[in-house]
């Protein structure tokens, strides 16, 4: 049966206090929090560069046994370097991210929007040296890369392709690994606070679920992050999209931390 692994991207917003978070948390006990909630994070802080060993113990040890943490590549790799000679900060990340043990899922090889077809050999270059002892997702914000020969070359090193909704990207569903990687992004100009839905996305999660219920039947995992200005409050989205997929409540604590959803 397909494991599904559904979460936020990030975790620390002093605006889910209240709307998610019991009121009076500090920001020492969000990811515990969390954790009891969701089952799943994506690290955007790894984005901004590579933690100290500490940091990611913290990571693990506030977390269950089950629980499972998906990390962007620092930025100075996939956007600074554009993945040129980046094999000695990737061995340094690796090492890093590395100690989350079991519960590091994918690693996702975020490429900014000005990364075109122009630059595939530097793409297979990287791919290559990629070790084969972790997992990886790679995702595309420009447009040249929508054809097969990207899909093809993503299955050859079983990395997998990220599906995104995000405004100026078609939607494209593509599986060419043994899972599947969604990121629900939105448009921050749209969005001015983070503590309740500014934008029903209900419809949009809708078509999103009967797309990952098919595609379930092809892979082994389904990992998916809701970042907050897809609608304004990416845990009330998570809990829609769980409810929508069949997947049992967490228990809840002893203050309900409940989002609306307009």
């Amino acid at each position: 049966m397909t494991q599904i692994f559904l979460g936020t991207q990030g975790w620390s917003y002093k605006d889910w206090v209240g709307p998610f978070y019991k009121s009076g948390t500090q920001s020492t006990d969000y990811l515990s929090q969390y954790a009891r909630q969701f089952s799943a994070v994506e690290l955007d802080t790894t984005f901004y560069g590579t933690p100290a060993d500490g940091r990611v113990d913290k990571w693990r040890e506030s977390t269950p046994d089950d629980f499972q943490f998906t990390a962007k590549l620092p930025k100075s790799i996939t956007h600074d370097r554009h993945l040129h000679q980046a094999s000695e900060e990737m061995g340094e990340f690796l090492g890093a991210i590395g100690k989350l043990g079991s519960k590091l899922g994918p690693i996702l090889i975020q490429l900014p929007p000005d990364f075109s077809t122009d630059e595939r050999p530097a793409l297979s270059d990287f791919l290559d040296q990629l070790p084969t002892d972790f997992r990886f997702a790679a995702e595309f914000r420009h447009r040249s890369w929508l054809i097969d020969d990207t899909f093809e070359l993503l299955a050859k090193h079983n990395v997998a392709w990220t599906c995104i909704d995000l405004s100026y990207m078609p939607r494209q569903v593509a599986v060419t690994s043994d899972f599947i990687y969604v990121r629900w992004l939105g448009d921050r100009r749209q969005i001015q606070h983070m503590d309740s839905v500014q934008i029903d996305r209900r419809h949009d999660l809708d078509v999103w679920a009967e797309q990952l219920e098919e595609e379930a039947r092809r892979v082994e995992r389904i990992y998916g992050f809701v970042n907050n200005h897809y609608s304004g409050h990416s845990p009330s989205d998570v809990r829609y999209l769980r409810k929508r997929l069949g997947m049992p409540e967490p228990i809840p604590d002893e203050e309900p931390v409940q989002g609306s959803l307009l």
